[in-house]
């Protein structure tokens, strides 16, 4: 995060101290975009598969939620910004209209409480019992289509710290409303296409036993995105944006001490987004309106 401030700080010094005789707007080329915000999201039902020392089985079916800080919770001060779910961007209008961004929409995946599931695979523990739910012992026989309510003090999966999808962006814009000829108060639509990575922060509570919160690059994510921009004296906006995606875990880690332990789901999921831009501009040299001096 300290590293995303500092780029913020450097392109807002660098465009305070250009001399700017015209100050073009928005969705022009040369155009940088910044903008943070804080989302909603929800996923769709998914096979989640874990295996590691012991096991190796599937949870067909399995719902999950998401873990928006409370407006009350105190997480939305100026030091505790990266806590709930966030999305950042900064992007460039590398042609009229058309833009390239890079994002990051820290989102958070928590397996449900009492998740009716449908287990297939084995569990072969060197221990008395294994337990998933509905206080069920497996021992070290395998598993064949259980229909199971899982049970949070014996078993439970999340992200809580964060499933966190880093993509590019190209993205098209549009001026739908422009109040006055200087441009103070524009609306414009935004629509495009992200692809990239997930990096994920995973819990994992197996038979009882809570392993520690492991960090993994852990698969790829496809997305889309639209929404609308309300933008002021040229310089600020607020935003809301409505995506769709895919997010494909193929190998997750769930252990620090278990090597071979690992998760690997696909779902899709739905985000609503909304908040805080910076707009900054070419500055032109003299009289050189086209000149790229920032």
């Amino acid at each position: 995060m300290k590293i995303l401030f500092f780029a913020l700080t450097f392109l807002i010094s660098l465009n305070l101290f250009s001399q700017t005789k015209k100050r073009k707007v928005s969705n022009e080329k040369g155009t940088i975009l910044i903008s943070w915000g804080f989302n909603r999201s929800a996923y769709t039902k998914s096979n989640l598969k874990l295996q590691g020392q012991g096991y190796n089985f599937d949870m067909q079916y399995a719902k999950a939620r998401d873990n928006q800080s409370p407006l009350n919770s105190g997480d939305y001060s100026l030091t505790k910004l990266s806590v709930p779910q966030y999305n950042f961007k900064i992007g460039y209008y590398y042609k009229q209209k058309w833009s390239i961004s890079l994002s990051v929409d820290h989102m958070k995946y928590i397996f449900s409480d009492n998740n009716k599931v449908v287990v297939t695979g084995n569990l072969s523990y060197q221990s008395k019992y294994v337990s998933l739910g509905n206080n069920i012992n497996y021992g070290s026989a395998p598993i064949l289509l259980k229909n199971i309510t899982t049970d949070r003090d014996v078993f439970h999966y999340e992200n809580s710290k964060g499933l966190n999808y880093i993509h590019g962006e190209l993205g098209v814009s549009e001026k739908l409303f422009v109040a006055d000829k200087k441009g103070n108060f524009i609306v414009s639509s935004n629509v495009g296409l992200g692809a990239g990575l997930l990096l994920s922060y995973t819990n994992l509570l197996l038979d009882g036993v809570q392993h520690e919160t492991v960090k993994s690059l852990s698969g790829y994510g496809l997305s889309s995105f639209a929404g609308l921009r309300l933008e002021f004296l040229k310089r600020i906006y607020l935003y809301s944006n409505f995506s769709v995606g895919f997010l494909h875990k193929v190998h997750e880690k769930t252990s620090i001490i278990d090597e071979v332990a690992y998760a690997s789901q696909y779902f899709g999921y739905s985000q609503i987004e909304a908040g805080l831009g910076l707009l900054l501009f070419k500055s032109p040299k003299k009289e050189c309106d086209d000149c790229p001096v920032w």
